[in-house]
């Protein structure tokens, strides 16, 4: 029982969603790199069939398998570049086009196989193609083990129609496929393998920039993040720097636990509106919001909604609103130094509302 487990688990492996997505990718990757070559070598074989025969050109099954293959290709080509573009998405989608490639391709070298051993010649187009699909696409064993022995079942039988078959060491040819059938199971787990591999520690990378990258007391990034952001040229960036008014008397008057507990109600308000990637701790109790996904009327609209909650929700043990001034300011960015400097912009603004609003509470 056990080592039909063991069986089942080397020819029908279950992976998760993640490597899927992975495989399906490498395998489109493959399929449009193949493809393209198939056709542009079979393009030029028709070529030189034009050529040679251009007085008495014919019509004929081998012309007319070739056109097909080469047709069939481009549109495999252009449904891999679509998928990997992201046009088109799915593990089913993924796994049709691949079994479209290695049906197509098959029964091409099936026919050539076939054709050449007509005329006395070798059959191994059939074996060079099951070996390169093989190499370079990751298909789970069971299915392309069937698909195989299919292949040569029905090869041979077009075979034995000729002549018996009679020029065929059939020993010889059940090694050839019992070899392909094992690299088939080899080749797929030594695949996997090193996919499942490079998926964990791209896992463990990430997790590891998360924790570098996250403040620890409130949850929002940190200036290291803001540090190793990557700037796509030309987008618009919305800018708010802001802070939390007359922040050092809450320290002074309750003391600096209670200082921290505002600072985490701010942050806490801020992440229900706000992406965790676009809010940063820049400081004290300075916070820093850059987003690329709103218009400037709708950044200031959410801006204003944060100040709000922020003041309904205030901190136990303080008896007075706690409220916040924030700087907007927004423009296209198309370096790390436009970026700096439009948040020096919202910064200067923040510094001037703040400047407004302290001389206001001296006069009053």
């Amino acid at each position: 029982m056990d080592m039909l487990k063991k069986f089942w688990s080397l020819v029908l492996p279950k992976n998760p969603k993640e490597i899927n997505d992975i495989v399906d990718m490498a395998n489109m990757s493959s399929i449009k790199a193949m493809s393209i070559f198939t056709a542009i070598v079979e393009s030029l074989v028709m070529m030189r069939y034009l050529i040679i025969y251009r007085e008495n050109l014919y019509f004929n099954l081998t012309t007319a398998v070739n056109i097909t293959v080469v047709f069939s290709c481009v549109i495999l080509a252009t449904l891999a570049d679509l998928f990997i573009q992201g046009k088109i998405h799915g593990h089913k989608l993924s796994v049709f086009i691949v079994l479209m490639f290695i049906i197509i391709i098959s029964f091409f070298s099936m026919y050539t196989s076939y054709t050449n051993y007509k005329v006395g010649r070798q059959i191994l187009v059939l074996f060079v193609a099951n070996v390169s699909i093989i190499s370079f696409l990751q298909i789970t064993p069971l299915y392309h083990m069937v698909l195989l022995i299919f292949e040569f079942i029905l090869l041979y039988s077009m075979l034995y129609s000729v002549d018996g078959a009679k020029n065929i060491v059939f020993i010889n040819a059940f090694s050839y496929l019992i070899v392909i059938l094992i690299l088939c199971v080899v080749s797929y787990h030594r695949k996997n393998d090193s996919v499942i591999a490079t998926y964990e520690a791209r896992q463990r990378a990430e997790d590891f920039y998360i924790k570098s990258s996250e403040d620890q007391l409130t949850g929002l990034m940190n200036r290291f993040a803001l540090d190793s952001i990557k700037i796509k040229k030309g987008l618009t960036f919305c800018v708010a720097m802001t802070d939390i008014d007359l922040f050092k008397t809450y320290n002074d008057k309750y003391g600096h636990l209670k200082g921290d507990e505002v600072i985490k109600m701010a942050a806490s308000n801020l992440l229900e509106i706000f992406r965790k990637k676009d809010c940063f701790r820049y400081g004290g109790d300075e916070f820093l919001i850059l987003t690329t996904k709103m218009t400037e009327v709708t950044f200031k609209q959410k801006m204003s909604i944060w100040e709000n909650k922020v003041m309904e929700t205030g901190v136990e043990g303080i008896d007075t609103p706690i409220r916040i001034s924030y700087g907007v300011a927004c423009g296209i960015v198309y370096s790390k130094e436009d970026l700096m400097a439009l948040i020096k912009k919202a910064d200067d603004k923040l510094y001037s509302i703040k400047s407004v609003r302290h001389t206001s509470s001296e006069d009053r």
